[in-house]
């Protein structure tokens, strides 16, 4: 006989988060706890802003390698 453990009785999420969702609530306890910003540029509205945290970074950590 297979047991199947109880977690499973209970049937599917009712409101499993999003990929995006659950990054979102990762960066902000990074931020929380450690004082560590995590941005994507790619969600970054603003030109100048966006280009800012990239060369930042670049300047940080090198340039990033194309992928």
């Amino acid at each position: 006989m297979t047991r199947i453990s109880q977690i499973y009785q209970r049937g599917p999420a009712e409101n499993p988060a999003t990929p995006e969702e659950r990054n979102h609530a990762a960066r902000a306890a990074v931020w929380h706890e450690h004082g560590v910003a995590v941005i994507d540029p790619a969600e970054v509205a603003d030109d100048w802003i966006r280009q800012a945290i990239i060369n930042e970074a670049n300047e940080k950590y090198g340039r990033r390698t194309e992928q």
